[in-house]
């Protein structure tokens, strides 16, 4: 089966887009991909939360694509020059979620439209780092994210 288009595969990002703030069907992460898979015509593979080709790399990715967590866990600190932090914990998948991909940058940041999140589950837009890094900025701030769990990036198929 072919790869969608990057015409295509947006198309899945509109759908999920004209449902922010709404629930999807009933509300499940996956009932939102699985909805978008079905009005648009997209092969879903028999397998649970497979939902197509598997890409290997993250550079790969492109907006479109569904990733599908398994106990994700990143964890952002950010210590000052003075001494000072703070740290933020962001989880997806307990034990799975699925996700469509927005976009994702070099450093991996990444935005995902997305359900049941939170305990909510209306249709979101949300951030989330999905690649390790630590860097220091000019001003002595230091940056560490660091990465747990698992995450399988497939790329819709018609």
């Amino acid at each position: 089966m072919p790869d969608v288009t990057a015409e295509q595969a947006q198309q899945l990002i509109d759908y999920a887009t004209q449902r922010l703030g709404q629930v999807e069907g009933n509300g499940e992460c996956w009932t939102l991909v699985n909805n978008g898979f079905q009005h648009l015509g997209f092969s879903k593979p028999a397998q649970t939360y497979r939902w197509g080709r598997v890409i290997q790399q993250l550079s790969q990715a492109r907006a479109g694509d569904v990733f599908q967590f398994t106990q994700f866990r990143v964890t952002v600190r950010v210590e000052e020059s003075d001494g000072s932090w703070t740290e933020r914990v962001d989880t997806r998948g307990a034990p799975r979620h699925t996700a469509i991909l927005e976009s994702v940058d070099a450093d991996g940041n990444a935005s995902f439209l997305e359900s049941n999140v939170n305990d909510d589950r209306n249709v979101q837009r949300n951030g989330l780092r999905v690649r390790t890094i630590n860097s220091t900025d000019a001003n002595g701030t230091k940056t560490t994210v660091t990465i747990s769990g698992s995450f399988i990036i497939y790329r819709p198929q018609t």
